[in-house]
């Protein structure tokens, strides 16, 4: 008897493709693909980072007005947010009273919005669009809001130079309250 022949099909070592990856066509397949899902994806993300721009915005009025809320029940006086600039961008100022002597005042908390994420559409009607908290928190505004009847409106309108700019509602309450309303239909 002699020793056996292994055939190739009985090989443990597997025999390799000479012609492994891919082809020229296949990539430029892919690639085709993946430009078509961008021209679609880019523009919508464009838009997405807008409306987060604007809302981000909105939330900033909300927080200038709490912390000058939170501010007024912390002296026990009254605090107010005044708008320095309706134009992009925007500008609110919170105005304390001045402390007591010897203590030195405080300068002024200026809040500035980014230029590109909104204008200032509407402000509350009385006082040239100033709110003041009382002391004890509540909005310290007379006649009766509106055009929303309860609250004060700040309406940020954006984003700037758009052709169809949304609004957000900021409204102040007169027990205090600071609610951020935006729209249900985005454009």
């Amino acid at each position: 008897m002699g020793i056996a022949q292994i055939s190739p099909a009985m090989s443990p070592v597997r025999c390799i493709r000479k012609d492994r990856g891919f082809s020229l066509v296949e990539i430029l397949i892919v690639l085709a693909i993946l430009a078509a899902l961008s021209i679609v994806a880019v523009p919508w993300f464009y838009k997405i980072a807008q409306r987060q721009a604007l809302k981000s915005a909105a939330f900033e009025v909300q927080t200038t007005l709490l912390a000058a809320r939170m501010k007024a029940v912390k002296l026990n006086q009254p605090v107010s947010v005044a708008i320095n600039s309706t134009a992009a961008p925007v500008q609110l100022q919170t105005i304390e009273p001045p402390p007591p002597a010897p203590t030195p005042t405080n300068a002024p908390a200026l809040l500035t919005l980014p230029v590109n994420a909104a204008t200032l559409y509407a402000t509350p009607i009385v006082a040239g669009g100033v709110v003041t908290f009382s002391g004890d928190g509540r909005v310290n505004m007379a006649p009766t809001p509106l055009p929303t009847p309860g609250a004060w409106e700040y309406v940020l309108q954006g984003p700037v130079g758009a052709p169809t700019p949304n609004q957000v509602k900021i409204q102040a309450w007169p027990n205090g309250r600071v609610v951020v309303v935006t729209p249900k239909d985005w454009y």
